[in-house]
């Protein structure tokens, strides 16, 4: 009688089904990390728009009237606070100046999105940071995007 050797081993289709399946798997796993990554971008984000928020209401306390840079727009979303110079560039010029000088600076640094650490429209025309007020300092905007919303624009108005 012949006897049939019992093989000690895996055959080169188990171990392909196998390999596939732990693809499949790291790719499902890769797709809920970038989610997270965002959700946390857009926490930061709110988190410094909040921080933002108290320091323009600490300059309103001391001054009677919010940064200025007006170009303020009632009849747009965004109340005149665009995405190219106007925006961006109140945020960069006039609210880091009034934020950041002086002997006791309402922020040591201005915080800058994420995905855009230079808050420059060159860079991302939709993820950066803008500010804009009107004529006599009584009112302002802060406006931002979220990764998770995407297109539309946050806005946190005072006056």
């Amino acid at each position: 009688m012949e006897q049939i050797k019992a093989s000690k081993g895996f055959t080169l289709i188990e171990l392909l089904v196998v390999i596939s399946i732990i693809g499949i798997l790291s790719s499902f796993a890769v797709v809920s990390l970038n989610d997270a990554r965002a959700k946390a971008r857009d926490a930061l984000r709110k988190g410094d728009m909040s921080q933002i928020r108290t320091a323009i209401n600490l300059y309103y306390d001391n001054n009677q009237a919010y940064p200025i840079c007006s170009h303020w727009n009632d009849t747009r979303p965004d109340f005149g606070a665009t995405p190219d110079a106007t925006g961006a560039g109140c945020y960069n010029n006039e609210l880091t100046t009034a934020m950041s000088s002086g002997a006791r600076p309402y922020l040591a640094t201005m915080p800058k999105d994420p995905k855009n650490p230079t808050n420059s429209a060159a860079v991302s025309s939709a993820f950066l940071y803008r500010y804009v007020s009107n004529a006599d300092g009584t009112q302002y905007a802060l406006v931002y995007q979220l990764e998770t919303t995407p297109g539309v624009d946050q806005v946190t108005r005072g006056w």
